[in-house]
């Protein structure tokens, strides 16, 4: 696998590494800032062991990874224009690299820190998106050519269908699991 670094000089490799240092710092992050988000009412209501709902939640974020394969990736990154992308390889683009993930750190860190609550995938949307059109003003460019605007349609049109989509599969389940496996109608638990 080093071979594949053979062709870099030091100065490449150096900001590569720290690259890498700062995509893992977001994704530990990432970790305990949409993990908590995630599981905080199945905790709360007590429905789950703290222990077990972390758990359960890293187990399957691994599988969404794992499964969902690098798509949703590869469609966020698409938000910028192919001109952009394709120059990713000079300073200017690693600048954009670390500016991008050095916004999401900070936003991250500091809506955690107040207890705000944000998702770490809306703020690296965000950050692409502040990128693309600081790259323009930066350009002289257009701000319509600073970013791939169908592809932010759909990204967005997914992040607001995403959850009318969840709440309307979450409803119907629960009328379900109410109809045809409750043995009364108003069940009461008492706690």
């Amino acid at each position: 696998m080093l071979h594949l670094f053979a062709g870099l000089d030091l100065h490449t490799g150096l900001l590569l590494l720290l690259a890498l240092a700062f995509v893992l710092f977001y994704e530990a992050i990432n970790g305990f800032h949409d993990t908590a988000n995630a599981v905080a009412t199945v905790i709360y209501t007590r429905a789950m062991r703290s222990q077990l709902a972390v758990a359960m939640a890293a187990l399957f974020n691994f599988f969404g990874v794992l499964l969902g394969g690098l798509s949703v990736a590869y469609a966020i990154v698409h938000m910028l224009p192919t001109d952009l992308l394709l120059n990713m390889g000079s300073a200017h683009g690693l600048a954009m690299v670390f500016s991008m993930l050095l916004a999401a750190i900070i936003w991250n860190l500091g809506t955690w820190y107040f207890g705000l609550p944000a998702s770490s995938s809306h703020t690296l949307i965000g950050a692409i998106i502040g990128i693309g059109l600081t790259n323009a003003l930066m350009t002289g460019t257009s701000v319509v050519d600073a970013l791939n605007i169908p592809k932010v349609i759909g990204i967005f049109a997914s992040l607001i269908i995403s959850p009318i989509v969840g709440l309307v599969i979450a409803g119907g389940l629960i009328f379900l699991l109410r109809r045809y496996w409750s043995g009364t109608k108003n069940a009461r638990v008492s706690t």
